[in-house]
């Protein structure tokens, strides 16, 4: 399954809102500097879901692509 999410780095606490069945708003107080806020998203949506999460685009941009696999 593939979602769509907006990532939105420093910010005050860490949570996922669904907007829609595959559309997620993710805040993480991560910064976005080397991989810090996508390493924080990847961790964050794999708990939600129990299951593996990997980044298929949009690697340095707010609106991102992950593929979530198997539970």
């Amino acid at each position: 399954m593939f979602i769509k999410v907006r990532v939105f780095p420093e910010s005050s606490e860490d949570k996922i809102k669904q907007q829609s069945d595959d559309v997620f708003d993710v805040r993480v107080r991560a910064a976005a500097q080397n991989g810090h806020a996508n390493r924080e998203v990847i961790h964050l949506l794999s708990k939600h879901f129990n299951a593996g999460v990997k980044l298929v685009s949009g690697g340095t941009r707010s609106h991102k692509i992950f593929e979530v696999t198997g539970k």
